[in-house]
């Protein structure tokens, strides 16, 4: 019986393609404006994610001071981060590695004859090196007392000290005899030291602009500046990189080295963070094209209505054959569901033909220092071809949606359809 009915509902549709397919136009208009907006935002995501650098930097947490005082608490309450501070933060559940770093305290620059270049330099224990989540491009992950590896970026920012204007000079650091100079900016007293890179590593972590030291050079450093020997009891590290076994586990321990009382920052919670701020984005997004599809309604229940004043008599002609109200509430619904339907896999398929016209826009698009593409709020590079992404459950969703759209709009005028009495509906001219 329900494929009969729905086959009278086909080919009362086709009686009418123009109108059909002028209504539907609307659902189409609609479902492609739902899917492109929130393709949009999995495409910005993912650029975001891209821009975020390798997958061990997700699971890095910067460990830092609180600078913040309780209160009831006095500064000394407050935990520095000492060498039982790393002890408790190798008890976290979760913990990978702990590795403590020692700040230079004084100016320190990389020499390569008259050029000079600064860099945020560190003392690291050389055993916890592994743990750092670098790639090493050149040399060893060796820190012997007096070498450096040293960050991707150092080599461009040499630059003569003398001149009026700065202009960058690129340096092979790796095959370039340097010196190490540490100015004391207390008395303006300077050392000068031979070093030797053992090894330069990859972009795209937090420490592109690092230069990695053996923690005793570091610590000799700060002890001539200051002229005070270290007290191992009183002796603080500037900070601390915890590393977490898994992205998953990230987030845990961060908020358990919190509750330490320290500041914690991680790239895994500022990308749980990310991924709140784009799941609105699509509802926000979504609902704007909704309202594409909420417009397409109007126009599916004003062609329903329609289509029931011209047919009031052949409504008539059904129930006096013996079909019942459900039956021809059953009929319109088929007929308002297929335009919806049918709106919804144009609308896809239309999706599909503008994500492809649009990615390949944004993949050959010219790049440099006057191009558009560095007005566009995202990285062109690293999105290449994927500004629009289509998730499978997204397109399948617009689909449901769509056709519930036709259902609901056609929901009022097929339930005045069924409530037709065949008497009035014949006289109906």
């Amino acid at each position: 019986m329900f494929s009969e009915l729905a086959g009278l509902a086909i080919g009362n549709l086709f009686r009418a393609r123009a109108r059909l397919a002028m209504t539907a136009g609307g659902v189409v208009v609609g479902t492609s404006a739902v899917i492109l907006l929130v393709a949009l935002t999995f495409g910005l995501q993912r650029s975001a994610e891209a821009g975020i650098g390798n997958s061990s930097a997700v699971t890095e947490i910067q460990v830092y001071p609180s600078w913040e005082i309780p209160p009831g608490q006095s500064p000394e309450d407050i935990p520095q981060l000492n060498l039982e501070t790393v002890q408790k933060l190798w008890r976290i559940p979760g913990v990978a590695a702990v590795i403590p770093m020692v700040n230079l305290q004084v100016g320190g620059d990389l020499m390569s004859g008259d050029y000079i270049a600064g860099a945020n330099i560190v003392g690291i224990d050389p055993r916890l090196l592994p743990y750092l989540g670098i790639t090493l491009e050149q040399g060893t992950l060796s820190l012997q007392p007096g070498e450096m590896i040293v960050g991707p970026y150092i080599g461009e920012n040499f630059f003569d000290p003398t001149s009026e204007f700065y202009e960058p000079v690129q340096v092979d650091v790796y095959n370039t005899p340097l010196k190490f100079r540490v100015t004391n900016w207390n008395n303006g007293t300077e050392l000068k030291k031979d070093i030797k890179v053992s090894g330069t590593f990859a972009a795209g972590t937090s420490f592109d602009y690092t230069i990695f030291m053996n923690v005793n050079d570091i610590i000799g450093y700060n002890e001539w500046a200051s002229g005070q020997e270290t007290d191992p009891e009183t002796f603080t590290f500037g900070q601390v990189l915890v590393r977490a076994d898994s992205r998953e586990t990230t987030i845990d321990v961060t908020n358990a080295i919190k509750d330490l009382g320290l500041n914690a920052y991680s790239m895994g919670e500022f990308l749980g963070q990310m991924n709140n701020f784009f799941r609105t984005m699509r509802l926000i997004l979504g609902g704007v094209g909704g309202v594409a599809l909420l417009v397409a309604a109007f126009g599916v229940a004003n062609t329903m209505t329609m289509a029931i004043l011209e047919r009031t008599k052949e409504i008539g002609l059904m129930k006096a054959i013996g079909a019942t109200d459900r039956d021809v509430l059953t009929v319109f619904l088929i007929e308002s569901g297929l335009v919806g339907l049918a709106g919804g896999v144009v609308g896809v398929l239309l999706s599909f033909i503008l994500r492809r016209v649009i990615n390949q826009a944004v993949a050959n698009a010219p790049t440099g220092e006057d191009s558009v593409t560095n007005f566009l709020p995202f990285n062109t590079s690293q999105i290449g071809g994927n500004l629009i992404i289509i998730p499978t459950d997204l397109w399948l969703f617009a689909i449901v949606l769509a056709t519930l759209v036709g259902l609901g709009a056609g929901l009022f005028p097929s339930l005045r359809a069924a409530r037709l009495s065949p008497v009035i509906a014949l006289k109906q001219e």
